[in-house]
């Protein structure tokens, strides 16, 4: 049966390496382009939904209105990630472009601060130019580099259930209240500024009812985009969150272009590892 692996190239050296690895390798910079990208989410194909909550639709069709006329995204983004079992805490924070170009999309996230268990300072990269994905690690002092996209292919980065990093964008409402059932909270003094959010539990139907315990989404009532995104996993043992601060109508269509997705000089003296998705035998 033939199934797909990665070849990882060191010095020259090629190395298989099971497919699996690149999603745990994307997972963390995916999931901030989440935050920003989920004009609406798309999954698994259910039953035609139940009419949602009047206040439900109201915020998923303004969210999906607004996705529909993106064109780029330039902000900050501060991400934590929490693992209650094994008592860990990691932040990071730093900037988030993003351009919807063809065929696909391009992204690119530097956190220029973090604290990883307690050790600060050291920069993180995570790029994709449409066809390569590069994450850069200022304390290994490595980039590693992934073929996603062949030349002029397009892949679906917008499909959860297929795409190797998700970024869901420029899909339907209806695509998540067959998977969610999605409920308006009440406001709360710690939510972010002027924002509803939108509980999302996984329907037990749906295939996301094994990654996720609860979406939560808390979206601007003027921009009509997300300003933070909660995910709660393995009974409430992991939480991350992405926020956007100072996401506003000035971070959105700038004008960001090819060039803005170059690889930083700062790679230029670390090493390179090339992982090259290719099919292999079981």
């Amino acid at each position: 049966m033939s199934a797909r692996a990665c070849v990882s190239t060191i010095a020259g050296m090629k190395h298989k390496l099971p497919l699996r690895n690149v999603g745990r390798k994307v997972r963390v910079f995916g999931f901030a382009v989440l935050g920003l990208a989920t004009g609406t989410i798309a999954w698994a194909v259910q039953k035609t939904p139940a009419p949602p909550d009047p206040q439900v639709d109201r915020v998923l069709t303004a969210l999906q209105k607004r996705s529909d006329g993106l064109k780029d995204i330039r902000c900050d983004v501060s991400f934590t990630d929490e693992d209650k079992v094994n008592l860990t805490k990691n932040k990071k924070s730093g900037k988030i472009l993003l351009m919807v170009a063809k065929p696909n999309a391009h992204f690119f996230i530097h956190f220029d601060k973090t604290d990883l268990d307690g050790v600060k300072g050291k920069q993180e990269w995570y790029l994709f130019d449409g066809r390569w994905f590069f994450q850069a690690l200022e304390r290994l002092e490595q980039v590693t580099g992934q073929l996603i996209a062949g030349s002029g292919q397009t892949i679906d980065l917008f499909d959860i259930e297929k795409a190797p990093f998700p970024m869901p964008f420029g899909q339907k409402k209806e695509n998540i209240l067959r998977n969610f059932d999605v409920k308006l909270m009440p406001p709360s003094g710690a939510d972010p500024p002027d924002t509803d959010h939108l509980l999302c539990n996984p329907k037990p139907t749906s295939r996301l009812a094994k990654r996720y315990d609860q979406l939560d989404l808390f979206v601007h009532k003027k921009l009509n985009l997300p300003t933070r995104i909660v995910v709660t996993k393995n009974n409430g043992m992991e939480i991350s969150s992405a926020d956007f601060p100072d996401l506003s109508e000035k971070s959105i269509n700038t004008g960001v272009k090819q060039d803005d997705f170059a690889k930083p000089s700062a790679w230029a003296k670390y090493k390179e590892v090339v992982e090259e998705l290719v099919p292999v035998e079981d």
